[in-house]
């Protein structure tokens, strides 16, 4: 457990979504429906510009996607205590990688939404050491659109330059424990070594987030609706420029709303020929259209490299019988 105190419990965002799983025991929840299921699939321009605004702790989503996926690693050792655990080790991925959706697909609103997708994307960089001079161009075909598509993921745009820590003065102390980065996962998620922190109870309460399955076939429904939602509001913004802020705004929170749905049915497994995974294929082909359209970079990307993470949890779900995806996607870095 990436934290000693143990009555804590690994329940990241469960509640109202703000207490970081301090809260009495109860059933984990998936971070993303609790964080958009108070908005139906028809909603007013003012909630969507209420959720627009809501501005999420993306700091706060940080954190618990690396402690839950820290987790996930550290129960690998007890896969042969039965499904329970496997089931745990399900669960912690899909909150993991549910909370690293939220921190990629919100624009960036303030630095501190910066330095939350910064440390994450410091944190899930793929294959760091061999991007860069001689080793850079032994890189396959697909690891190197992975790299492209992870760092379009969590990109926060050419004109935000977080500045540095500031460097200590000539009488300061404390230089062993002095910050290398303005937000660092490794310091604010530190690493905890021992036994399985995980006990039966806690197991089962993790196992048990795979009971709470979503319809897949409805996300990639609202999914369209919230991107047809998004696309009509933008056209009536282009032709009433005294109403424009408002319809934009509502713009980005129904896209927002539509691609954190997205990344829910990319995100849950499907069984293989079920109807979960033909929707899994529609949903590429609505994501694949987006290509050209006005969607945020960093939102369309977060899809695509979900789906390739997605094939983890699918893997651990049921070898051989959950449906895994290698879409061909149109390139879009």
């Amino acid at each position: 457990m990436t934290k000693n105190n143990q009555d804590r419990g690994l329940r990241p965002l469960a509640g109202d979504g703000q207490d970081g799983g301090s809260g009495p025991l109860g059933p984990i929840r998936d971070p993303l429906a609790g964080m958009t299921e108070a908005i139906g699939d028809d909603p007013s321009l003012a909630e969507l510009v209420a959720f627009r605004d809501s501005r999420p702790d993306l700091k706060l989503f940080a954190r618990e996607a690396k402690r839950c996926d820290d987790e996930a690693d550290r129960i690998w050792f007890r896969l042969d205590e039965g499904n329970a655990v496997k089931l745990a080790r399900v669960g912690l991925k899909i909150v993991a990688l549910s909370c690293t959706a939220m921190v990629a697909i919100w624009p960036v609103d303030t630095i501190e939404d910066a330095d939350a997708k910064r440390a994450l994307a410091h944190e899930t960089r793929m294959r760091s050491g061999e991007t860069d001079y001689e080793m850079a161009s032994m890189l396959s075909v697909e690891d190197a659109a992975r790299i492209r598509l992870h760092r379009a993921t969590f990109t926060v745009g050419e004109l935000i330059v977080p500045a540095a820590p500031l460097p200590p003065s000539p009488d300061d102390r404390g230089l062993a424990s002095w910050p290398l980065s303005r937000f660092d996962l490794v310091d604010t998620v530190p690493l905890a070594g021992g036994d399985a922190s995980l006990d039966d109870t806690q197991v089962a309460r993790w196992a048990s987030i795979t009971d709470a399955y979503p319809t897949i076939s409805e996300l990639v429904d609202r999914f369209a609706r919230m991107i047809a939602i998004a696309d009509r509001l933008q056209v009536l913004a282009d032709g009433k420029p005294e109403d424009a802020p408002l319809l934009i705004r509502g713009a980005e929170g129904a896209r927002i709303l539509a691609y954190l749905a997205a990344a829910r049915a990319a995100i849950w497994p499907a069984m293989r020929y079920s109807a979960d995974a033909e929707a899994k294929l529609r949903l590429v082909s609505l994501v694949n259209e987006r290509a050209c359209r006005r969607d945020l970079l960093h939102q369309q990307a977060a899809i695509r490299h979900l789906v390739s993470q997605a094939n983890w949890i699918a893997k651990g779900f049921r070898l051989g019988a959950t449906f895994e995806m290698e879409p061909d996607w149109i390139p879009i870095v």
